[in-house]
């Protein structure tokens, strides 16, 4: 998708990176199935189905894990990947930013994604995060101000990588 294409509100928007870790979560969650199907034959061996607590709970089990991998197939099907290469100077989903605490002179580093994909952690923030918000679409030099529960803080991008 390149940055001159608007957004399809009906699309699922994703990284390169995302969009792997759906497939990976589908495949796992596919091969749970068996487990699960096992549990089901187990449970009803019992012949009293009117208070079997684990066939309740195969059943619960069964319907959990049937609407995760449709939840994840839908995310597949309308998933549109965002590369960052597509975009220009600004910061948009996939770019990697270097903000400058203009009050704290401290350095922050994160890599903006979907909010499906936000790691901490690793430094990944969602899109829609007060950060992600204020420097969506900005370039290197722009002043940013950051809406935090203690006060507005200001910050210089200082790098954009995409």
């Amino acid at each position: 998708m390149s940055s001159n294409e608007s957004m399809n509100p009906d699309a699922y928007y994703v990284t390169k990176d995302g969009f792997k870790k759906l497939e990976r979560d589908l495949v796992e969650l596919k091969n749970q199935r068996p487990a699960i199907a096992e549990s089901l034959r187990v449970a009803m061996q019992d012949k009293d189905f009117r208070e079997n607590a684990p066939l309740d709970a195969a059943r619960d089990a069964q319907a959990h894990l049937e609407a995760k991998i449709r939840n994840i197939e839908s995310q597949i099907r309308i998933a549109v990947i965002i590369s960052a290469d597509d975009k220009g100077a600004s910061a948009h989903i996939g770019s990697k930013i270097k903000l400058l605490n203009l009050e704290k002179k401290s350095e922050h580093s994160f890599e903006l994604v979907t909010p499906s994909e936000v790691d901490p952690k690793n430094g990944k923030i969602s899109i829609e995060s007060p950060v992600g918000l204020a420097a969506s679409n900005k370039n290197v030099g722009d002043q940013i101000i950051v809406k935090t529960p203690s006060g507005d803080v200001k910050f210089k991008i200082i790098d954009v990588t995409n």
